[in-house]
C-alpha cells in the first residue's frame, strides 16, 4: 500500500463506508494526510448518522457527569459510556485517584471535559472513546469559561476558546471609574487552543457596534441565588460562537475575522429577577434561545434581508402536573449511566413500557388540559436542544420530557433523574 500514489490511494479510500474511512485515518500519518487533504470524510457527511443517542448531565453536587441514554441500538455502534475513567491522576508509590470532573462544553459530537481540581482540560469523542489532554493554558485558567469549536464539514481539527476573567471590583483602585467602564471592551483578549498546532495563542476579538453597557450595568447585578448557572452556555453555528453572558445578552464571536458583536437578549434582566430561567443552544436551523417560568418561550436568531434578531418560534403554558400523571402510567426507557462501579442503573417497574423515538417522532402526549393547580415550575430545568430537530428537552422532579416545538406537544422519554442540581449537554 505504501507504494501506491496518493491519487490511487484516495480513490480506494473513497469507496469505503464512512466508519471504515474514519478508522483508516488512525492507521498511519500518510493515510491520515490523504483523507484530510482530499477532504474525503467531508464528502460523506450526509452518510453519517444523525440520531440522538443520549445526553451528558453534570450534577453540581456530584463529582462526575452521567450519561442519560436511549436503549442501545446495534446499528448505532458500540454503547456510549458515561464513565470518565480516562482521567486518572497518579501519585507516589503508584497511588491513583480521580478528582472532580465536569463536561465544560460540547460541539458536533466532541466533548470538552474539565478536571476542576487542577484546571486541566480534556477532549473526548464518546462514540470512539478517543481522548486527549490539552496542554496548560498560559496564565491563570481557574474559573475561566471554556468553549469548544468543531465542525467536521469544514475541518477535522477543533479549537478551544478560553474566556478572560471578568473584571473584579475588589481589584480596582477607582470604584466609580470601574463601574463606568464599557463592557465588553472594544478589544477582548481570549486564549485559543488549536488541535492543528497543539498550542495556545492569544486571540483578540475586536467589537463591531456598541457595547452591552457598563461594568456596573451587567457584571455587578445581583440575581436571585440559584445553583443553575444563568450565563454559561454557548452555541457554535457557521463559523461563529454565540455566548450567553451574565446580564442577559449574547456575544457573537467570529472565528473567521476576529470580530465580535453584542446581541440583545429576547428578554431583559428584570425578568430574570422574577425567577425566569434562560438557556442558549443550537438546534436544527441555527441558534435558539429559551426562557421558562410557567411558560415555555423559544426564539430563533435570524438574519434575512432587513430582519436581524430573535424571532419567536414557540410560546405555550407548561402544565407539568400532567407530566406527573403520565409518569405514573408510563415508564420511559432511557436510563442513567451512573458513573460508578456498577454497570448501569437498573430500573424495575410495572408501568407500561413506552419508547419515544427521536428519529420517528413518536408522541405520548403530555400536554393534556389537566388540572394544573398543583403545578410548580421552580424545578423545571433545561436538558438541552435536540441537535437535528426542533425539540427541547425538559425535566421536572425526575420526569424527562421531549417537547416538540411545532406541535406544542411533549413526550415522556425517561424518569428517575434527580433534577435540582443538574445541567445537561
Amino acid at each position: 500500500m505504501t507504494a501506491l500514489p496518493d491519487d490511487l490511494l484516495a480513490n480506494v479510500f473513497g469507496r469505503l463506508p464512512a466508519r471504515s474511512l474514519a478508522a483508516s485515518r488512525y492507521v498511519c500519518k500518510a493515510w491520515r494526510d490523504v483523507v484530510d487533504e482530499r477532504r474525503l470524510l467531508l464528502r460523506l457527511r450526509h452518510l453519517l448518522p444523525h440520531s440522538l443517542r443520549g445526553l451528558f448531565i453534570n450534577y453540581q453536587d456530584y463529582h462526575k457527569p452521567h450519561f442519560f441514554s436511549r436503549p442501545a441500538l446495534a446499528a448505532a455502534g458500540p454503547r456510549i459510556k458515561g464513565k470518565v475513567d480516562f482521567i486518572v491522576r497518579k501519585g507516589p508509590r503508584g497511588f491513583t485517584w480521580t478528582g472532580w470532573h465536569e463536561v465544560a462544553d460540547h460541539c458536533n459530537g466532541l466533548l470538552l471535559y474539565r478536571d476542576t481540581d487542577v484546571n486541566v482540560l480534556y477532549m473526548r469523542n464518546p462514540a470512539t472513546q478517543w481522548w486527549a489532554r490539552l496542554p496548560p493554558c498560559p496564565g491563570k485558567s481557574g474559573g475561566r469559561r471554556a468553549f469548544l469549536v468543531f465542525d467536521p464539514a469544514v475541518s477535522p481539527h477543533y479549537k478551544v476558546l478560553l474566556a478572560p476573567h471578568e473584571p473584579n471590583e475588589q481589584e480596582a483602585e477607582d470604584k466609580d471609574a470601574f463601574r463606568l467602564m464599557e463592557w465588553p471592551p472594544l478589544a477582548w483578549t481570549w486564549h485559543e487552543f488549536s488541535s492543528r498546532t497543539g498550542s495556545w495563542e492569544e486571540k483578540v476579538f475586536v467589537r463591531e457596534g456598541k457595547a452591552a453597557g457598563t461594568v456596573g450595568d451587567f457584571l455587578l447585578k445581583e440575581l436571585r441565588l440559584s445553583v443553575v448557572p444563568r450565563w454559561r452556555y454557548g452555541a457554535y453555528w457557521q463559523g461563529e460562537l454565540y455566548i450567553h453572558c451574565r446580564g442577559e445578552y449574547v456575544s457573537r464571536l467570529s472565528l473567521l475575522d476576529g470580530t465580535y458583536q453584542v446581541i440583545k437578549s429576547p428578554i431583559d434582566l428584570a425578568e430574570c429577577k422574577n425567577n425566569v430561567r434562560t438557556f442558549l443552544g443550537r438546534s436544527e436551523k441555527g441558534v435558539y434561545f429559551a426562557a421558562i417560568d410557567a411558560r415555555l418561550r423559544v426564539w430563533k436568531f435570524t438574519e434575512s434581508g432587513d430582519q436581524t434578531g430573535w424571532v419567536s418560534k414557540h410560546h405555550s403554558n407548561l402544565k407539568t402536573y400532567s407530566w406527573w400523571l403520565h409518569e405514573q402510567k408510563y415508564d420511559g426507557p432511557w436510563t442513567l449511566d451512573i458513573n460508578s462501579s456498577k454497570k448501569r442503573n437498573q430500573q424495575v417497574s410495572l408501568k407500561q413500557d413506552v419508547c419515544w423515538n427521536s428519529d420517528d417522532d413518536d408522541i405520548i402526549d403530555v400536554s393534556d388540559d389537566e388540572d394544573d393547580s398543583c403545578d410548580t415550575y421552580a424545578y423545571v430545568t433545561f436538558l438541552g436542544f435536540h441537535p437535528y430537530k426542533e425539540v427541547i428537552f425538559l425535566c421536572r422532579e425526575g420526569t424527562a420530557v421531549a417537547w416538540i416545538l411545532e406541535q406544542l406537544k411533549g413526550s415522556i422519554f425517561g424518569s428517575g433523574i434527580p433534577s435540582r442540581y443538574l445541567q445537561s449537554w
